[in-house]
């Protein structure tokens, strides 16, 4: 058993020293969820409450996850990081995939990205992004962030995504496990075929 602390909608300037009071106490993670924004104007169903309303307002503290978890990061040795959940599809894998191995990379192996698809169709619609084929986006986006952390030059054609040759660097010294979250039978399939775990 293992035992890990949401730092969701704390103070962002709190969350940090939270994490390094988690670690203190024995927890073995921390886990920071992922919004670019909260829309005014809600008309998606939230699937994880019984009105269908999300239990976070405009009001409630979004970090940005990358900036947070390294700086948690920065103020622990031995506690596991990861996002419960990214969503993933609603960016350019291959920025994702520098961040993610760079993050791994400074905190020494122990960060973990945890991904979805989303249920907000606001955020698609804000950035420009198609709601309706954010599964087989995330799927090619899982494919991408695998290839490009391998050391040496890879290149992509896919349905949504295509680049030449390309290289970065640093590489994660162990691949970064990605767990895959949801409850849709679609989610868990992906978890199935594509994820190192299921969050």
């Amino acid at each position: 058993m293992k035992f890990w602390q949401a730092l969701t909608w704390a103070e962002t300037e709190q969350i940090p020293e939270l994490a390094a009071i988690a670690e203190d106490l024995g927890f073995d993670g921390v886990l920071l969820s992922d919004h670019v924004f909260v829309p005014r104007d809600e008309t998606s169903r939230y699937p994880y409450s019984r009105d269908g309303k999300p239990s976070f307002t405009g009001a409630s503290e979004y970090p940005d996850v990358w900036v947070l978890l390294g700086a948690i990061a920065a103020r622990t040795r031995r506690l596991a990081l990861a996002t419960s959940v990214f969503v993933l599809p609603l960016r350019h894998p291959v920025e994702v995939a520098k961040a993610a191995a760079s993050l791994a990379v400074v905190s020494g192996g122990r960060f973990a990205l945890g991904v979805g698809v989303g249920w907000g169709e606001e955020h698609y619609d804000a950035l420009g992004v198609d709601f309706a084929s954010r599964g087989r986006r995330a799927d090619e986006c899982i494919e991408v962030l695998r290839k490009l952390w391998q050391p040496g030059w890879v290149e992509h054609r896919g349905e949504f995504f295509a680049f030449p040759a390309i290289r970065q660097s640093p590489a994660p010294r162990e691949p970064v496990p990605i767990w895959v979250g949801g409850h849709s039978p679609a989610a868990l399939r992906r978890a199935a075929r594509l994820g190192d775990g299921f969050i």
